[in-house]
């Protein structure tokens, strides 16, 4: 996949943002929320558990000093997966920091916030021992649509994420969550096409997508289009699959029951992006080939 020539700039601060407070800011995708931030001129709070910024994310209180004159949130911090921790600390963790973000956000009169859901919603890719069979979607492609039937415990906490999401739009602020997919640099697309795992993914549907264009999306929620609902849930991921195999040839290896809602040419991805389009002007525009 090439990069667009007219690739979107990092959006440069608004009328009433222009300070965001960035938690996880020390994480894969926190690091480069806060360094496109920059680049756009916004000014950036960070907030993480560990580093030099380290804040409590567990105490509100400790949430509410870092937040001070915060214009907009973004929350990146997560337990990023299932494995090695106990599934009550999983919850616990990664339920009450969202929580905590978004209650003293309200409470300081914050109205925008930016949530890191995941397509691990879907149910499919920590199944493992929870599940008697494996998780399959039923159809292609996926979006804000397909049904929710996770059996893990990382899953429900993307759920309890969106679910916070939308109790706080009803309190009257404009949040997005945004459902990453497997987010990766183009050289871990790449190890991941030129491997075994390039044909072996039917869990996630080959999919990811490139870290530059995930922090791109969070930043460009700062700014929905009118066609925003006030809360959405939207699809992020790229434009194709980390995989050198055709994306039909795929699916007719690995998933010939699915349904197929449009055919697939080469490549392509499985993940339909247009309500990202249409509600926070976001299309991928990186990606593992052109690099």
């Amino acid at each position: 996949m090439e990069r667009r020539d007219d690739a979107s700039p990092t959006p440069s601060p608004t009328d009433t943002i222009r300070t965001v407070w960035v938690s996880g800011s020390s994480g894969r995708l926190g690091r480069e929320v806060v360094r496109q931030l920059r680049d756009g001129g916004f000014s950036v709070l960070e907030a993480d558990i560990v580093g030099e910024n380290a804040v409590d994310l567990l105490e509100p209180a400790a949430v509410a000093a870092s937040m001070v004159g915060a214009d907009a949130i973004i929350h990146c911090a997560a337990i990023p997966s299932p494995g090695g921790i106990d599934p009550a600390e999983l919850v616990h963790i990664n339920s009450l920091t969202c929580f905590n973000a978004l209650e003293q956000a309200w409470l300081a009169g914050v109205g925008m916030a930016v949530l890191a859901s995941s397509g691990s919603i879907y149910g499919t890719a920590w199944a493992g021992e929870w599940a008697p069979e494996p998780v399959r979607y039923d159809a292609v492609p996926v979006d804000e649509n397909t049904p929710l039937v996770y059996v893990d415990p990382y899953a429900l906490t993307k759920d309890v994420t969106e679910a916070a999401g939308r109790m706080f739009h009803r309190r009257g602020m404009t949040v997005t969550a945004l459902r990453f997919h497997w987010i990766a640099t183009a050289e871990q697309a790449r190890a991941m096409a030129d491997g075994e795992g390039g044909d072996a993914r039917t869990n996630d549907l080959w999919g990811y997508v490139d870290l530059r264009d995930a922090a791109r999306a969070s930043i460009l929620s700062l700014a929905p289009t009118p066609e925003h609902r006030g809360y959405e849930a939207l699809v992020i991921a790229a434009a194709d699959t980390a995989s050198h195999t055709t994306t039909a040839e795929l699916l007719d290896r690995h998933l010939p029951a699915a349904e197929r809602r449009r055919e697939v040419a080469g490549t392509a991805g499985l993940f339909d992006c247009s309500r990202a389009a249409a509600t926070i002007d976001w299309r991928p525009e990186n990606g593992w080939r052109s690099e």
